[in-house]
């Protein structure tokens, strides 16, 4: 445990966008928490370009529709290093259906999709907040960024419940900032389609 560095745990940061954040994080002096779901190699290759780049890495299983592994991912952080500073909130899923055909949605695959994207999301923010207003007290500028997408601003082919879910991480991060400011920083980034340095050919 090293008390000079900060802490962040970034959900869903085996692959994409929450790889590259726990990386950039682990760049900037962050210990961080590896979160994955089903990818567990992928998440040991994420935890391992961030321990190359410095970072002290806890990789943690966990889904984050289930409360109880939210709070016990909240609990190994703590465990680790005593305290939490950030929280990116980017673990995702959508569901398959043709573009325009509302008969192809499976209503298993939307209530799974609202769950991870949204219910999820309030979860692990839930249990990562009395550790964020610890670091408060010691000190510190504690912060959640929320992964939301251009379809929940605005229509795209995306299916229904993806972009619905995301409209909803749009909301819900304007109540929690208003619920947890200003002790807690609280905003959401709306990527649409990224490349990410594997996708890009030379």
């Amino acid at each position: 445990m090293n008390p000079s560095r900060k802490t962040a745990i970034v959900t869903g940061s085996a692959t994409g966008v929450g790889a590259a954040s726990a990386l950039a994080l682990a760049r900037r002096g962050y210990d961080v928490v590896i979160n994955y779901s089903r990818s567990e190699a992928e998440a040991r290759a994420s935890a391992a370009a961030c321990a190359e780049a410095g970072a002290d890495v806890l990789l943690q299983q966990a889904d984050v529709a289930d409360d109880a592994a939210c709070r016990a991912m909240a609990d190994a952080a703590v465990q680790r290093w005593g305290r939490l500073d950030a929280l990116v909130n980017n673990a995702g899923t959508t569901a398959k259906w043709k573009v325009k055909d509302l008969e192809s949605l499976d209503m298993t695959e939307w209530d799974r999709t609202f769950a991870v994207n949204v219910r999820g999301l309030f979860q692990v923010t839930r249990a990562a907040v009395p550790l964020l207003k610890k670091a408060r007290e010691q000190g510190g500028e504690p912060a959640i960024v929320n992964t939301a997408s251009i379809v929940g601003l605005r229509p795209g082919p995306q299916p229904l419940p993806y972009a619905a879910s995301k409209a909803a991480v749009v909301n819900l991060t304007k109540t929690l900032a208003w619920n947890l400011g200003p002790h807690i920083r609280v905003n959401a980034v709306a990527p649409g389609l990224v490349l990410l340095p594997d996708d890009v050919s030379e």
